[in-house]
């Protein structure tokens, strides 16, 4: 079975990705923001993996696809009965610049239109533009039509959990939709636990917990640990235990993890976790070029321990002014994907998948 999923806007490669790995899926092909799969999942268990995505707004059921030459007589043909619930709705997303105005096809076919074709083919059909049971979606992409029925809508409101308005907020956060997709990336399943060896403020942590994963929570930062239970339980998430914890010695076995590493030149988080540098302190007079180099050599200790305990695969951040890949090969790390968040003009996030 042929199944759409219409992706968000909002980082674009993350959302493929995710579906990718959320869905598990192997046989496809993208029109924009559409993602064309071949699939054998039931649809029970599609919509839950839905219902914890991030950046999966809809999926669908592929019902035909056409030239649009041919749409009128495929409408007319097509036997809506087979799958009609109690009433229906026809909407039109033009996804390419054909010059056709929004919900129209060409100058003779209006979403009305289109959608009378479906009525006449009913016995006692009723229209419902509001909440409708059956909901008819036509894609127009590069001359052709992709219909599906609505299986699916991702109705998450991130933007309640965003730093700000959490009780420990912390500016350096991910926004939630981005987190939530890098935990999907990890291919973590419910039952499997995760590990953030740097959780901060424990964003990764919010959105694993609510998606019913077991985590667990490292920070050498007691005041970011205080705020970060605080966070949690503001989210009511039991499922996480949070450590006063130096993360360049790990002592246990894990199959997952997802972290975003310190970084910041006003930063001296950074200080409290290397073996010998105690005396290292970041000031105006130390050079970008020298407090890179220490911060690289942190970085290559944290992989090496993090290699040696990690038993499937970790999503990690690095600030883009570090060479990450030099750094993973000399940690024998094999790189899987790669992403970027741009940030802010000085600023840019390497996001690795890695095992």
């Amino acid at each position: 079975m042929k199944y759409v999923f219409l992706l968000s806007g909002d980082y674009p490669d993350l959302a493929k990705e995710e579906a990718f790995s959320l869905f598990e899926i192997k046989n496809y092909k993208i029109l924009d923001r559409l993602l064309i799969a071949d699939l054998n999942n039931d649809e029970k268990s599609l919509i839950k993996l839905g219902k914890i995505s991030a950046l999966t707004k809809k999926i669908y059921r592929l019902l035909f696809q056409c030239k649009l030459d041919a749409l009128t007589e495929t409408m007319k043909d097509f036997d809506w009965s087979s799958f009609y619930k109690d009433n229906f709705c026809l909407r039109v997303h033009n996804l390419s610049d054909n010059g056709n105005k929004k919900g129209k096809i060409r100058k003779n076919y209006s979403e009305k239109e289109l959608a009378g074709y479906v009525w006449n083919s009913l016995h006692n059909a009723k229209v419902n533009l509001e909440n409708p049971k059956t909901l008819i979606q036509l894609f127009l992409i590069n001359g052709r039509a992709y219909c599906g029925l609505l299986l699916f809508q991702n109705n998450e409101n991130f933007e309640l959990r965003k730093s700000h308005l959490r009780p420990f907020p912390h500016p350096s956060s991910l926004h939630p939709k981005a987190a939530r997709a890098l935990v999907n990336i990890t291919g973590i399943k419910e039952a499997q636990a995760l590990l953030d060896p740097f959780c901060g403020t424990g964003g990764f942590l919010i959105e694993a917990g609510l998606m019913g994963i077991k985590t667990i929570g490292y920070d050498i930062n007691k005041v970011m640990a205080k705020g970060c239970i605080e966070n949690l339980k503001y989210f009511k998430i039991r499922n996480c235990k949070v450590k006063i914890k130096n993360s360049l010695h790990i002592n246990d076995k894990f199959d997952f993890a997802v972290t975003d590493l310190p970084y910041g030149l006003n930063s001296n988080a950074v200080v409290k976790y290397g073996k010998d540098w105690k005396k290292f302190r970041l000031n105006k007079k130390i050079q970008k070029k020298d407090f890179i180099g220490q911060l690289e050599k942190f970085y290559l200790s944290f992989l090496k321990n993090l290699r040696s305990k990690l038993s499937k695969k970790a999503v990690i951040i690095f600030p883009d002014y570090v060479d990450y890949k030099k750094l993973l090969r000399q940690a024998k790390f094999k790189v899987e994907r790669e992403f970027k968040i741009y940030v802010h003009r000085s600023l840019t996030r390497k996001i690795v998948r890695v095992s």
